[in-house]
């Protein structure tokens, strides 16, 4: 499975991006909780074309 289907199912149970940090050239951290039972994850990608999927998909799932 690869990191934005694991983080589709993170969202499905419940969890949601607080943070992620990017930098240029190297990994991308992202950091999840789920508010319902205080649980927390993080999630370490390398490829940038699933950084910016994942970015995507992170962006069209906020709350504004």
């Amino acid at each position: 499975m690869n990191e934005l289907e694991r983080i589709k199912k993170m969202y499905d149970n419940g969890f949601r991006c607080i943070r992620y940090d990017d930098t240029k050239d190297g990994d991308m951290c992202i950091y999840f909780k789920n508010f319902d039972n205080e649980d927390s994850d993080a999630l370490r990608v390398s490829d940038f074309e699933q950084k910016m999927q994942i970015k995507n998909f992170i962006n069209e799932n906020t709350m504004r």
